[in-house]
């Protein structure tokens, strides 16, 4: 697609241009102004639209003062060097994740969000997931908030389309965008930084990249088209990660289209068959379903549990689920629809290893999840029993453009787009494996790399 040409005349024009107001966005948009630019963020949809408020589960944190008053000693080295092995994602932009995650947690603090619970995640082995106050929603809600109080200029219904790039520099000017039927050009004086989210909600997007996902409920922010990918391959970046983008992630209710994240609070997860096919706490969850969607592409899978699992599960709101339940295991088998005397022999079999061996040895579980940090995998012994039913989700990108440690975008040969920054779903670079996924990660990597970039993109000197 040919470069724009430079506009004549610009409709609006700033230091630094950010697209995306959300999870990345703000977290540039208030450190750019903080440090003395003047801002402008475009946001396609009516109001901030983030994936942040669909978090599931929390955000990593390591060696803050929360992890210390519950006794978890833990440190950015630890953070590092558990990722990088898990992941075999880039050591440079791990390093700065590390690095840079304090920074990070004290800056939420500063402008009013609160932690309030720390739990552990499947397949790592310090608990580091902090909850805060109001949770995805409530977070958004602050960064939204701390953006108007500082004057940034939030422009919605904007959707931009494509990068205006200098043609005797290669530098990035610009941004056209179209709000109602005008096509408006916005000057970027300093820096663009593309915080546009993932592809989600573009299914031919998800077919091209992640094809072995086409059986998965998309269940991102509606917005995410992938529009920032688009401009970035317009004007010459280069992908990481781009076949791991559009990884299976979350269970969603059959019924009412809500995640849950049970088998993180000690449910089990069963097949159509009525078995259990993994360790639930032992891999990331994406490791999980992937592996699930070999076998049955749409996804269809049970999560079970007892009344005192269900008891404790202190993150799960079931009012947005429908539970099926029964006093017994093969009452609750045909509720859902599972054959009872398979469901029987799995349960009996998971029940009997726990009490012959203190865990389950036929996948290897041996803790409860979630909140319950220190408990061991529990029995599923308790009436009355519950399940949901549910099919996988894909919830957010796990790669795209390629940046640099300032969150730079990188070009085909390795060299730096000048002046176009990205952050978030839009990049890629931290899970290098389709096995890879590290949970917990997406809202760091948009907190973290929204101040780098924003940072950064202050201090460039600009056209």
């Amino acid at each position: 697609m040919p470069l724009l040409k430079v506009p004549k005349k610009w409709d609006d024009e700033a230091d630094v241009v950010v697209v995306g107001a959300g999870n990345g966005g703000f977290p540039a948009a208030i450190t750019a102004a903080d440090k003395g630019a003047k801002v402008i963020v475009l946001e396609l949809w009516s109001a901030p639209a983030s994936s942040l408020a669909m978090i599931a589960g929390g955000t990593i944190f390591a060696g803050t003062d929360f992890q210390k008053a519950h006794g978890i000693d833990d440190s950015p080295d630890k953070l590092f060097n558990e990722a990088v092995e898990k992941t075999g994602g880039s050591p440079e932009l791990w390093r700065v994740l590390a690095d840079r995650q304090l920074d990070a947690y004290a800056w939420l603090q500063s402008i009013g969000a609160k932690p309030v619970a720390i739990f552990g995640n499947p397949g790592q082995d310090i608990v580091r997931c902090h909850r805060f106050e109001g949770h995805g929603t409530g977070l958004i809600k602050t960064l939204r908030r701390t953006a108007d109080n500082k004057g940034i200029k939030t422009l919605y219904k904007h959707r931009a389309e494509r990068l205006v790039v200098d043609p005797t520099t290669g530098r990035v000017v610009g941004v056209t965008a179209r709000h109602d039927d005008k096509v408006l050009n916005f000057r970027a004086k300093k820096a663009v930084i593309l915080a546009t989210g993932g592809f989600i909600m573009n299914r031919d997007m998800v077919k091209e990249y992640g094809p072995y996902s086409v059986g998965c409920l998309s269940k991102s922010a509606p917005h995410h088209y992938g529009d920032g990918l688009k401009m970035a391959l317009d004007v010459g970046a280069s992908t990481t990660d781009i076949g791991v983008a559009a990884s299976p992630s979350l269970s969603t209710c059959v019924h009412t289209g809500k995640t849950t994240i049970m088998w993180n609070q000690g449910a089990i997860v069963i097949r159509p068959d009525g078995q259990r096919w993994a360790d639930e706490m032992g891999r990331s969850y994406n490791v999980m379903f992937k592996e699930h969607m070999h076998y049955y592409p749409d996804g269809l899978h049970y999560i079970i549990y007892d009344n005192k699992i269900r008891e404790a599960a202190s993150r799960e709101d079931y009012s947005k689920l429908k539970e099926y339940s029964a006093d017994t295991i093969e009452g609750l088998a045909e509720a859902v629809g599972l054959d009872p005397k398979a469901l029987k022999a799995t349960i009996d079999e998971f029940n009997s290893d726990i009490d012959t061996y203190g865990y389950d040895k036929k996948f290897g579980r041996k803790v409860w999840g979630g909140l319950m940090t220190e408990a061991r995998v529990p029995k599923i012994d308790t009436p009355p029993y519950w399940g949901v039913k549910c099919l996988v989700a894909l919830t957010s990108c796990k790669g795209g453009v390629t940046i640099n440690g300032k969150a730079q975008v990188l070009d085909l040969y390795g060299g730096v787009i000048p002046g176009l920054y990205a952050v978030g779903e839009v990049t890629g670079g931290l899970f290098s494996r389709p096995e890879a996924y590290y949970a917990g990660t997406m809202t760091l990597v948009g907190f973290v790399f929204g101040i780098v970039a924003g940072e950064n993109a202050v201090a460039e000197v600009g056209s």
